[in-house]
């Protein structure tokens, strides 16, 4: 069993794991869309999965979600509370979101492997004596990151920051959004 999890994500985190991620195109609602699976058993997965939420009813405006996760296993038994009442729901046979809360932490782990993905091939590139403006023009275009509003004066300032501070510094802290 699975389910399709509508998902806002910001829009570079967007360009970034549809080049790096593999999706299939299938009509949800009836609308085609680039459907990335993730398996019930990876990190991204077991979070979903333990975060899932049933409504009674498919997600009605999904222009306002960008990516679909097609989450397998999703059978797993869930106890939800109807009033004084528990029954046991099976969430691969029921309409199913990801609270807000719960996205933006999603949004969180996906901007940490963009921003490690950013600072190893940058940094790589720097160690071959690349210059360090123009490796961050390769990763923007190999991305099409450009779609997305990001410039290289952003990504620079990104780059000298994690160089400093070290990469697992936002592990410890809050990830700065600029």
């Amino acid at each position: 069993m699975s389910n399709i999890v509508p998902l806002k994500l910001r829009p570079h985190l967007i360009s970034f794991l549809m080049t790096e991620m593999q999706g299939e195109s299938k009509s949800f609602a009836g609308y085609r869309c680039k459907i990335v699976n993730i398996p019930g058993h990876s990190f991204v997965g077991s979070f979903l999965l333990e975060h899932l939420q049933k409504i009674d009813y498919p997600v009605k405006n999904i222009q306002t979600f960008n990516i679909f996760l097609d989450v397998k296993a999703t059978s797993r038994k869930k106890y939800v509370s109807k009033g004084n009442f528990y029954k046991v729901e099976s969430l691969g046979k029921s309409y199913v979101y990801l609270p807000e809360r719960f996205a933006n932490t999603v949004n969180n782990i996906f901007e940490q492997h963009f921003r490690n993905s950013f600072f190893h091939f940058v940094d790589a590139r720097v160690e071959n004596k690349v210059l360090v403006t123009t490796a961050i023009l390769a990763f923007i275009d190999k991305y099409d990151l450009f779609e997305a509003n990001v410039t290289q004066p952003q990504l620079r300032k990104m780059y000298y920051r994690m160089k400093t501070e070290g990469l697992c510094h936002s592990l410890q802290n809050n990830l700065r959004r600029k």
